[in-house]
């Protein structure tokens, strides 16, 4: 089925008015591709919030060809998706990734970084990223079927892959890479990323079908790294509230729990639900 949801709506293009000139402000837009859909996040830079927010749901069994059709079909329904924008960012959020430290990546070699973590990788486009703060390169599998559709429809546009937006955005909460835990949480994955002794430490993505499988990887991993749960802290984003099985079964092993609050210096977010800012975290601080 197709869900579009429509937090607030604003005029199409803003006017601001600069001395004698007016100038027309066009919006931005994130688009991250999941493994169960799509996510639109529309910024309005004049009035400094996230005007709004759409989803559109496919299951991870539905082909291809017809994963292009529902999406031409949903950005010709949406009227506020088919306006100009200034900017586009589009995230990859899938399992098909590897981080390689910086020297010893070589673009000869992109399909042999990717043999252990993607069982199919022949005959298709391969992508990397450039973590400067942490001298690696995030290679990854793109959804090129999709890109294709929205390219159709936008134009030139800026894609990367999600893990490395993820950890853009922690290393900002972060910077001097204190001693800390973050779990970032999709519908049926969870993203964990640790910070020890000044220096990223782990960083790996899990799926679970059950809650108790996400807590069997989260401690089992803690536990390999030495990580104490009785002083360092954990913080929570994406799709996980604190009424929640998932949030209770950590809750009686972890002592300091968090949910990452909007970062300070994001204007778009400071106004919005913490709850619905939360559940989009990386889409909405995309900009």
């Amino acid at each position: 089925m197709v869900t579009g949801l429509l937090i607030i709506t604003i005029s199409l293009k803003t006017k601001v008015k600069e001395g004698n000139h007016l100038h027309i402000e066009f919006k931005k837009m994130s688009i991250q591709l999941n493994l169960d859909g799509l996510s639109f996040c529309i910024f309005n830079p004049a009035l400094s919030c996230v005007e709004s927010i759409y989803y559109l749901t496919i299951p991870p069994s539905t082909s291809p060809l017809v994963a292009e059709q529902q999406v031409q079909q949903f950005l010709k329904e949406e009227r506020a998706l088919c306006q100009d924008f200034d900017t586009i960012k589009v995230l990859h959020n899938n399992e098909q990734f590897a981080f390689v430290p910086e020297e010893l990546f070589a673009t000869e070699l992109l399909f042999e970084y990717l043999k252990f973590n993607v069982p199919d990788y022949h005959n298709q486009i391969i992508s990397h990223d450039t973590l400067k703060e942490e001298k690696m390169i995030n290679v990854y599998i793109p959804n090129s079927s999709i890109n294709r559709v929205l390219r159709e429809t936008y134009g030139i546009f800026e894609y990367e892959h999600f893990t490395t937006t993820l950890l853009n955005i922690l290393l900002m909460h972060n910077p001097k890479k204190k001693d800390a835990i973050y779990a970032h949480f999709d519908r049926g994955a969870f993203h964990l990323v640790v910070f020890k002794d000044e220096q990223l430490a782990f960083y790996n993505r899990f799926a679970f079908e059950e809650p108790i499988d996400m807590l069997y990887y989260l401690l089992f991993s803690l536990e390999q790294l030495s990580i104490d749960t009785e002083v360092t802290p954990l913080y929570l984003l994406g799709d996980i509230i604190r009424n929640s099985e998932r949030y209770y079964l950590i809750y009686k092993y972890v002592r300091f729990i968090y949910f990452l609050p909007p970062q300070k210096n994001n204007p778009f977010c400071q106004n919005m639900d913490p709850t619905l800012a939360r559940q989009n975290f990386i889409l909405t601080h995309t900009f």
